[in-house]
């Protein structure tokens, strides 16, 4: 897998629907019927550069955002979701909502050399599309070049090495993936098949700030037919809260949701950390399956010499935030896509376990 440093800077991606080279009144968003892929990311027609920010093509084709999202090396994110017409995803209060064939969901991925001056450009990195069909996800990202004016398929995955000033002022130096396609299935591969992970009722129940005005995304998502079987009213589904948000609700919510979003896609039941018997969900009760005083399944440079994976009281003696905090892979939790350290997730879940009632034996 290549690696190559990349300038943070933009250029064409300035110009209106760069790295589409077609205008939204002749841009017919592709509806998949198989695991092929186009050559480039404007064929899709879902979404291009707009003056220097990822737009949907089409008005079917929908933004969205989930309230707490993967730490990527704290890339910027943009979604959408575009399902055939006709047809309309089927809504699941636990699991992710049940798209029809044809569905395709895009995420993108950028930087700002200084991720505190929001008047900066973003540079797009990549455009990472899902696609069902024949029943069955397929997946591949598509690697933006530093012009910003076109996207191709990086089946291969690479990685990129940049630095950028984050929202602390701090210097960072990225090693980023752009992902192959058989790490999406690792990560992806959550409960059996392959299928997206972020597009549950929990983490989609919240505002998005439309261009027409602000609205609960699932009552949107039903006015626009895309969504059916949602409660009529938002407040009666699930939602967990913003993990950055310290007034979206306590820091045992915002912790819990964090770990979900972060880790729960392998530690789960059905993960391919399940062999460890640590289960991150929101859901899971505070008890061993959570970590509480419970000790690693395998001792190692991993474990660092602490015995419990949450030691109540203890973050010092708990492996999780130790993990959280490393960038060895030996060590590193999530095993891919992170090179750097979220300092406010860490913090956050430390925060979490220095709250925590009780002792280990």
């Amino acid at each position: 897998m290549p690696s190559r440093s990349v300038p943070l800077v933009l250029a064409g991606a300035l110009l209106a629907l760069a790295g589409c080279g077609k205008s939204s009144g002749t841009c017919t968003p592709l509806v998949p019927t198989d695991s092929t892929y186009p050559p480039s990311l404007a064929d899709w027609c879902q979404v291009a550069l707009t003056q220097g920010d990822v737009a949907p093509l089409s008005s079917d084709v929908v933004p969205y955002t989930l309230t707490t999202p993967l730490f990527s090396d704290g890339a910027i994110k943009r979604r959408t979701v575009r399902v055939p017409p006709g047809t309309a995803a089927v809504y699941d209060p636990t699991a992710p909502l049940g798209f029809p064939d044809g569905t395709v969901l895009t995420k993108s991925f950028g930087f700002r050399a200084d991720a505190r001056d929001t008047t900066l450009p973003i540079h797009w990195v990549e455009t990472r599309v899902e696609w069902k069909a024949q029943g069955a996800w397929n997946f591949m990202a598509y690697r933006w070049n530093d012009a910003g004016t076109e996207a191709t398929p990086e089946p291969g995955g690479e990685v990129l090495d940049f630095s950028y000033i984050d929202v602390d002022g701090v210097n960072q130096s990225a090693h980023y993936l752009v992902p192959s396609e058989l790490q999406c299935q690792q990560c992806h591969a959550e409960n059996g098949p392959v299928a997206p992970i972020g597009p549950k009722a929990r983490w989609l129940n919240t505002d998005f700030a439309y261009a027409d005005g602000t609205e609960n995304q699932l009552a949107r998502w039903t006015k626009l037919g895309i969504l059916t079987g949602a409660p009529a009213d938002p407040s009666s589904a699930p939602q967990l809260p913003a993990a950055a948000d310290p007034d979206a609700g306590t820091v045992d919510q915002r912790a819990r949701a964090y770990l979900e979003a972060n880790c729960a896609f392998c530690h789960s039941p059905q993960g391919n950390a399940r062999i460890s018997g640590l289960y991150l969900a929101a859901s899971v009760p505070e008890s061993v399956q959570l970590g509480i005083c419970k000790r690693p399944v395998a001792a190692g440079v991993g474990a660092g010499g602490r015995p419990y994976d949450v030691f109540p009281a203890q973050p010092d003696q708990s492996i999780i935030p130790y993990r959280m905090s490393s960038t060895t892979p030996a060590v590193a939790m999530p095993q891919i896509g992170r090179s750097i350290v979220d300092m406010h997730g860490v913090a956050l879940v430390t925060e979490w376990i220095t709250g925590l009632p009780g002792t280990c034996d």
